[in-house]
């Protein structure tokens, strides 16, 4: 068995036994490992052990896109821990392939969250680029106003969500997110200018009083659950910008590889703590 397992058969042997253990370190593991599962379930166990890839799991973006919380990243570094040795105890891996893993996995030295903003520039270097092929303009114009708000302001997409036209200043210098006014650099200034237009266009399409949200739907949508189906126009939710960010970065992926790796939390962590009044010299991310 040792070579072809994967992680994901490893792992639902693993979450069985987890069931003579607490409750509360059952649960904790088993979101953890159903992390893993979806991300790396489908790779040999053997393979992965040996590179990298466990401790850069440990401390990637959670499946919203924030960064993960120490506490997430030691929960996922004792369930991996715990499934290494498991596999080892059950003969589905080498012990000198495990241990490799281990000490990367090993306390204290859980690994710390870092991140490399490069491909984050390299995006925002890109929204001023041509619109990539089967994406739409409007969902395109929408796309750049909201990648260089959320580099200027390093907020989560929940505030994005919530933002409404009125919280932008007369002339889109600022943008007042939960009461904190953020200062916006030129590009994202004209990038949000170029989509209030597209937006009344879309807002225009509706009957009745028009919504005041900043962020609205280019395209109808039909809720997963309920079959609800959202009108364009309507506003856009927290889990619908984290949608249209990826499904716009996979098209421009195909013409930049490199865009392959950057994620909503390379992105917010350029401007993080960013503010209007902050004293630092104030430029655009991508002039950096």
């Amino acid at each position: 068995m040792r070579g072809r397992t994967t992680v994901g058969q490893a792992a639902a042997r693993y979450l069985v036994q987890l069931e003579q253990r607490p409750a509360s370190t059952a649960r904790a593991q088993r979101w953890a490992l159903t992390d893993l599962v979806a991300q790396l379930g489908e790779e040999p166990l053997g393979q992965v052990a040996q590179d990298d890839r466990l401790a850069l799991w440990s401390t990637s973006p959670t499946g919203s896109g924030r960064e993960p919380s120490a506490a997430s990243v030691r929960q996922r570094a004792t369930a991996a821990r715990g499934l290494l040795r498991h596999a080892v105890e059950h003969a589905m891996l080498d012990a000198d392939a495990a241990d490799r893993a281990l000490a990367a996995l090993r306390r204290p030295a859980t690994p710390p969250v870092v991140r490399d903003h490069a491909p984050a520039r390299l995006l925002l270097a890109r929204v001023g680029g041509r619109r990539p092929h089967g994406v739409s303009w409007e969902v395109w114009v929408r796309f750049r106003a909201h990648v260089r708000v959320l580099a200027d302001t390093g907020a989560s997409e929940r505030d994005l969500a919530r933002a409404c036209v009125a919280d932008l200043a007369a002339d889109a210098t600022t943008l007042r997110l939960v009461d904190v006014p953020h200062d916006l650099s030129e590009p994202t200034r004209h990038a949000v200018e170029q989509w209030l237009p597209v937006r009344a266009a879309l807002v225009a399409t509706l009957e009745g009083s028009p919504p005041p949200q900043l962020w609205v739907r280019a395209h109808p949508s039909v809720h997963p659950r309920t079959g609800a189906v959202a009108a364009v126009g309507m506003p856009i939710t927290a889990r619908g910008l984290r949608k249209a960010f990826t499904e716009v970065l996979a098209a421009l992926v195909g013409d930049d590889p490199r865009l392959a790796t950057c994620t909503v939390a390379h992105v917010r962590g350029l401007g993080r703590g960013r503010s209007a009044g902050d004293d630092r010299p104030r430029r655009a991310p991508d002039e950096v």
